[in-house]
């Protein structure tokens, strides 16, 4: 911290140093958008000479350029091979949990996996360069290298905290929009529709409320319609949200296929379930409220209390007590 503060008052100290540091920062930034800009062009000759000339190939979608292919002859796809490979974990099982984290967070693209790895590996080396580029000019000193592995580290796992905190919001708004969805499931059922049927009408009411629930229901549905078991995709859907009272909901619809009870009063019995464990919940919260207000009180709303019922009192103390014992020495 104190050599980010240091060479930011060396910068304001230097009218110079910042003028080169933004000249070089414009050369760069020109450099990358004319090599962005002759990539692009080149692709869209190309598909412009192919709906032009007959014979040709038909031109390639709009945002399908040479930069972004993902073929064998792709600019990023040679470019960021040897970073992913280098990168990806050796263990299936880390890489199918990785690419779980991602379908839980709403990353679905085949290609998330690796954009999510050569981002980790980016942020590294832009934290830790950036604060090596600033010090290059004066020193690179132990402490510099220091803080720039500690950038490095910091920009690994940057990525990795962001797709926590958007897999818990993620899952926050399912978890809130689960009740009403049951209760709309519970109504579809006892009017005679059948569960495929429920899932595709629950999910398109649900949307409003809840895009992200609305869209795993309807690619359950799909993946009913494709063929695949129905078991089978509620496991899916489960997986997917990682969502424990999802979990509990899908194990007791298959449970109802199973052995061929009601799916109407199966699924009534356990929104009642479920209205309990939220009251529970609720009830729960309300009673750690008095715990975690103590240290709010103590930390500050006391201090200031004190001050104002004590501070009076003290100054007058202070005003007639001390003159008095200084006449008395």
């Amino acid at each position: 911290m104190n050599i980010l503060i240091n060479s930011f008052y060396r910068i304001i100290e230097n009218p110079e140093y910042l003028i080169l540091l933004v000249t070089v920062f414009l050369a760069v930034s020109l450099a990358i958008g004319a090599g962005f800009f002759l990539i692009m062009q080149k692709s869209f000759f190309k598909g412009r000479l192919a709906r032009f000339v007959p014979g040709e190939q038909a031109p390639r979608a709009v945002n399908d350029s040479v930069l972004v292919a993902r073929g064998e002859g792709g600019v990023m796809q040679k470019v960021s091979e040897p970073i992913y490979k280098a990168v990806l974990p050796g263990r299936e099982e880390k890489r199918k949990k990785g690419r779980l984290k991602l379908i839980q967070a709403g990353f679905r693209s085949r290609n998330a996996y690796r954009d999510y790895l050569l981002l980790k590996v980016l942020c590294a080396c832009i934290f830790s360069l950036g604060l090596l580029f600033t010090v290059f000019f004066y020193r690179l000193s132990p402490e510099a290298l220091s803080g720039a592995a500690a950038l490095a580290l910091a920009g690994f796992f940057t990525p990795s905290l962001a797709l926590k905190f958007i897999t818990m919001q993620r899952q926050l708004e399912i978890t809130r929009a689960l009740p009403d969805a049951l209760d709309l499931m519970v109504v579809c059922a006892e009017a005679g529709l059948g569960l495929d049927m429920t899932f595709k009408r629950v999910g398109e009411e649900i949307r409003p409320l809840s895009k992200a629930l609305s869209d795993e229901y309807r690619l359950t549905m799909m993946e009913i319609r494709a063929g695949r078991p129905r078991s089978d995709s509620f496991r899916y859907l489960a997986e997917r949200t990682g969502v424990q009272e999802v979990n509990n909901l899908m194990t007791i619809l298959v449970q109802a296929s199973r052995f061929g009870t009601s799916v109407g009063k199966a699924l009534r019995v356990h929104a009642d379930a479920m209205r309990v464990k939220r009251r529970q919940i609720a009830e729960e919260k309300a009673a750690k409220v008095a715990v975690k207000l103590i240290f709010p009180l103590m930390l500050f709303i006391f201090p200031a209390l004190m001050i104002v019922i004590g501070g009076p009192a003290f100054i007058s103390i202070w005003r007639v007590l001390f003159p008095a014992l200084e006449g008395v020495g």
